[in-house]
């Protein structure tokens, strides 16, 4: 059965008609009241000038870099969206009976990290001090591409796919065994009487987003610290929020007997339980052995710069490696610490490279065969 031709040109008009209102509203917005701070959406989108100066807890006047109501709600409706869909994953590995799905929450887990590592900076109204957040936030959404990369990996090994097969289905859509020859079973479905419907699960987001959006906006007026730009409370919260979340589902693991939070396991190990090691990732040829080269040139390759990036947040300046052998001693000891951390997740490195295997294999080993 031939599938009707999508119709894109009503997309493309919508698409045109905002990208027209965004020139329109930059183009005369400070004429017609779209300013820094302007009360506009009927005050929904930013409280009028005087209703902020008036509220008896603000100690300190609203920067002009201050995000308005929509920006802060498009970064914890992010934030929240993460949290909810780690929850559902959880509940579908317990629907599915897959434990397997579980390490795709913890997978999750970094890049749930990183939405907090941005919601903290603008939290301290984007200060130079604390650029590092910036760049935490694009480590930690690398680290969550990888680890989120190995639990897909995961499911589909469990499902009997693979890395020799690019598609982890079955080559026919009619055949109802999977790659071993065994026959596929359905899925159990949860009924609606057991889960939460669509519409209050919306409804749920929107109000944490808003009331979260509006709390952070103007309670923090009332507070010091967000005005001090503190690296140690920064970096408090962006660890701390998240070990709350991996607290949540840890306990959620050992009250339920299943998977808990630990690395990403394959092969076998001595005592019958699978392990990871580079005989592993050798197993797949030239295309294993490159993506493992390729995963460690990418630790190097981010090493180098963000401790350069924590010498400057340290010291006020950049590290003259090549003249100055305090600062050169200084960015080698931050590299040597990273390369311990990641020594301690050899697993995690390993499983990067299984990961990131196929794509090598098809993009650059057989590149020319196809």
């Amino acid at each position: 059965m031939t599938k009707d031709p999508v119709d894109v040109g009503t997309p493309r008009l919508l698409a045109l008609g905002a990208f027209a209102l965004w020139v329109a509203c930059a183009a005369v917005g400070p004429q017609v009241g779209f300013e820094a701070h302007s009360a506009f959406l009927f005050g929904a989108g930013n409280l009028p000038a005087e209703t902020v100066s008036g509220l008896s807890w603000a100690t300190h006047p609203e920067p002009v870099n201050a995000l308005s109501i929509p920006t802060w709600a498009i970064h914890f409706s992010s934030v929240y969206e993460f949290l909810f869909a780690m929850g559902v994953i959880w509940k579908f590995a317990e629907a599915t009976g897959n434990e397997k799905w579980k390490g795709l929450t913890w997978g999750m887990l970094p890049l749930h990290a990183s939405g907090v590592a941005a919601c903290t900076y603008h939290f301290f109204y984007n200060p130079s001090s604390l650029q590092f957040l910036v760049s935490t936030q694009a480590g930690l959404t690398l680290l969550g591409n990888l680890t989120v990369a190995i639990a897909a990996y995961r499911i589909a090994a469990s499902n009997g796919w693979t890395l020799s097969e690019l598609n982890p289905f079955s080559k026919s859509e009619t055949d109802s065994t999977d790659l071993a020859g065994a026959e596929v079973a359905a899925m159990p479905l949860v009924t609606a009487e057991e889960s939460e419907s669509f519409a209050l699960l919306a409804g749920k987001l929107t109000v944490l987003t808003l009331v979260t959006s509006y709390v952070v906006k103007y309670g923090e007026l009332g507070l010091d610290i967000p005005f001090e730009a503190n690296p140690f409370i920064g970096a408090g919260i962006v660890l701390g929020l998240p070990a709350l979340t991996a607290a949540n589902f840890y306990s959620k693991s050992q009250a339920e007997g299943g998977e808990g939070f630990s690395l990403p396991s394959f092969g076998g190990g001595e005592d019958g339980k699978p392990s990871l090691s580079m005989d592993d990732v050798k197993k797949y040829g030239v295309a294993g052995t490159l993506a493992y080269v390729l995963t460690e040139l990418a630790f190097w390759a981010v090493a180098f710069p963000v401790a350069s990036t924590v010498f400057y947040n340290t010291a006020g300046h950049w590290p003259d490696v090549l003249n100055d052998s305090g600062d050169r001693a200084a960015v080698l000891a931050a590299v040597f610490a990273g390369a311990n951390v990641a020594r301690l997740l050899v697993p995690l490195r390993f499983g990067a490279a299984l990961a990131l295997a196929p794509w090598v294999d098809e993009n650059i080993v057989n590149r020319e065969k196809a």
